[in-house]
């Protein structure tokens, strides 16, 4: 907690005025590492999950309640991962309207991301359909709205993990209600 609190303090102003950070490094499917004020800070896509592409906690929750191998879900993690790797790269810029409210459970900061193209990452994971809408109630509407159709549009083209996982990625996304 007081990591969190000291970050806070440390970063704060930077945070606020900053709509533009370099990328350190992608993470996995949902998670990129930036630089603020010259420290790296992990920086959640808002509102998209992706499956995990590393052994963790949450990976062996998702094997609990899909019954899926582990070797099942990091093989979608690790295809989730190569695809946002495809969008971002170490040492590119994003821009993001950031905020300090915006945080998960994990304490990452959230945020709606945009690559250099003006893409916006949250979206483009969900449209290709390597991450999911997280539920919508804890989302605000225009961000809802852009990922539900993005959503559609993966199912109804049956895009990335729909076509190349079909059966685990659907199994994984039961789990994920």
């Amino acid at each position: 907690m007081k990591t969190i609190a000291l970050l806070l303090i440390l970063f704060s102003a930077s945070l606020q005025a900053q709509s533009y950070l370099e990328v350190l490094e992608v993470i996995d499917g949902d998670t990129l590492q930036v630089s603020v004020g010259g420290k790296p800070v992990q920086l959640q896509l808002k509102g998209i999950d992706a499956p995990e592409d590393t052994d963790n906690p949450k990976l062996d929750f998702d094997m609990e309640r899909t019954g899926l191998s582990k070797d099942a879900l990091l093989d979608m993690g690790k295809a989730a991962t190569a695809h946002l790797k495809a969008m971002v790269k170490p040492g590119q810029q994003i821009s993001t309207p950031i905020n300090l409210e915006d945080r998960d459970r994990y304490g990452r900061f959230t945020a709606v991301v945009y690559n250099s193209s003006e893409i916006s990452l949250n979206e483009a994971m969900v449209r290709d359909g390597y991450a999911h809408p997280l539920k919508p109630q804890a989302l605000d509407k225009p961000l809802r709205q852009r990922l539900e159709k993005a959503w559609s549009e993966a199912r109804e083209k049956q895009s990335g993990l729909f076509a190349s996982h079909q059966q685990d990625f659907e199994t994984w996304l039961k789990a994920q209600r």
